[in-house]
């Protein structure tokens, strides 16, 4: 079972589109696939038709270790896709986190049942450096970080993996950095990822389009295969899966 955590500090980046996304294209590209949503605006799980009150639990009694995984792992319209949705219960994961002794290892030890059924756990993060997010770092084998077209973003990225530097188990942890909301009308978002290349080490990043499929997700409440399969936002995700894909048969290999 492989994982990956869709993760940036900063917000509004495309990184709950982007999850959504890759899930769909992994589920339906057979391999079965549950994408745990532990961002407490649970946006991801409503892109997925999952209503607010789904559950009668709230997710972070699977931290405390009040609810198995698996009651809160829910079905969705799309075959091989499952989730576990989030809720604003999780604003206090942190708190929780503080307390346990090897908060590192605790996505690991949670989901280490999983791979029974699933072949990939895709996760949708909040935005921010936090004990989860370290957990996270411990226990993926791909990170995959979404990118605006702007310098500030592209020195986030610097900054993470500075970050990820500092403890030895995660300098192995592999990130694949692409953009999201380009213009290729605008010379600046031109002129930003051609000097971000040296940066991320990527000559052909991969570059998500801006466009209005994007707002539809939310009027479908689906992902973007689901209603335009044929634009240029469903293909850029379909070139963003074959990059993920092969980053993770490179984590195989190293394993």
């Amino acid at each position: 079972m492989k994982k990956i955590a869709f993760f940036n500090v900063k917000g509004g980046v495309g990184k709950t589109t982007s999850a959504v996304n890759i899930a769909w294209l992994a589920a339906q590209g057979g391999m079965p696939t549950l994408l745990w949503d532990l961002d407490p605006q649970s946006c991801a799980s409503w892109y997925l038709g999952i209503d607010d009150d789904a559950v009668d639990k709230k997710s972070i009694n699977i931290f405390k270790g009040k609810t198995p995984v698996g009651r809160l792992r829910l079905h969705t319209a799309h075959s091989r896709l499952s989730v576990i949705p989030a809720d604003l219960s999780l604003r206090k994961l942190e708190l929780l986190l503080a307390q346990e002794a090897k908060s590192d290892q605790l996505l690991a030890r949670l989901t280490d049942h999983l791979s029974e059924r699933q072949q990939l756990i895709v996760y949708d993060c909040a935005p921010a450096y936090s004990q989860l997010s370290e957990s996270l770092f411990a226990s993926c084998d791909l990170l995959a970080v979404p990118l605006l077209p702007s310098p500030l973003s592209v020195r986030s990225y610097q900054q993470l993996t500075a970050f990820l530097q500092k403890k030895k188990r995660w300098k192995k942890l592999q990130t694949l950095p692409f953009f999201t909301m380009v213009d290729r009308r605008r010379k600046i978002h031109n002129d930003v990822i051609e000097h971000a290349k040296s940066i991320i080490g990527d000559d052909d990043p991969v570059i998500i389009p801006y466009a209005s499929e994007y707002e539809k997700m939310g009027i479908h409440r689906a992902p973007i295969h689901a209603f335009a399969p044929s634009s240029k936002s469903a293909k850029a995700y379909e070139a963003l899966w074959q990059r993920l894909q092969h980053q993770l048969v490179k984590t195989t290999v190293r394993s």
